[in-house]
């Protein structure tokens, strides 16, 4: 029986107005991924409408040295490297030695290995060690409270630079009372809070002018104030 959800049939409309998805193999592998790897693996990729989204904010950007952390198995990777030309540069951060390889293996196809570095290790270590700054940071790592690198990434973001946070249908979740799953499986018994939370020091941090994009998308989007 053909889906007959408003909300997957606009998806549809669009990514057909889109010409579909350019990297449509790998958001499929990665639910067969997941199913093997097991619950720890957390590849929840971003869909495709909302990653044609964030790759045309990265495109008006003007991007060239942007971070991701929580790479995945890659597919945000692909869309962001494939945004920021030949002469741009991505490092995305995951912490399983398996996503790396796969990041590389899916750079090769698709011929975007000479922009994508993908990096092995927790965030908040890794962050320490890069120098930055990066016009765009991607932030699809964090999930349910204010991560331990906040700070850093603030940070690495140069000045007038975008920050994208594409987990923020969370915050839907914990507003509305009707979280679609059980959350506290993945961010604790607490998520609610600590999303609510997040929100507010997003909103209040003088360096950031932030904003949320809603409804369906549910992207957090902040600009680095030139004099942060």
């Amino acid at each position: 029986m053909p889906d007959t959800d408003p909300g997957a049939l606009i998806k549809a409309y669009l990514l057909d107005l889109y010409g579909g998805d350019p990297f449509a193999d790998v958001y499929d592998a990665c639910e067969t991924h997941r199913e093997q790897h097991g619950e720890e693996c957390g590849v929840y990729p971003a869909e495709p409408v909302k990653m044609r989204t964030l790759a045309t904010i990265v495109k008006g950007a003007n991007a060239r040295n942007v971070l991701e952390i929580g790479g995945g198995i890659g597919y945000s990777a692909l869309w962001l490297a494939d945004a920021i030309g030949r002469a741009g540069r991505l490092e995305t951060i995951d912490r399983f030695l398996e996503h790396t390889r796969l990041i590389d293996g899916y750079a090769k196809r698709y011929d975007l290995a000479g922009r994508i570095n993908a990096i092995h290790g927790e965030a908040d270590e890794v962050l320490k060690r890069l120098s930055g700054p990066y016009d765009v940071i991607h932030d699809d790592g964090w999930f349910g409270e204010q991560p331990a690198y906040f700070e850093r990434m603030v940070e690495l973001l140069r000045p007038g630079g975008l920050l994208l946070l594409a987990n923020f249908f969370l915050l839907e979740d914990a507003i509305s009372g009707e979280p679609r799953q059980d959350w506290s499986r993945f961010a604790g018994p607490e998520w609610e809070a600590g999303v609510r939370a997040y929100a507010e020091l997003l909103a209040a941090d003088k360096r950031l002018h932030f904003s949320f994009i809603f409804r369906p998308a549910w992207v957090g989007l902040a600009y680095k104030r030139p004099d942060a």
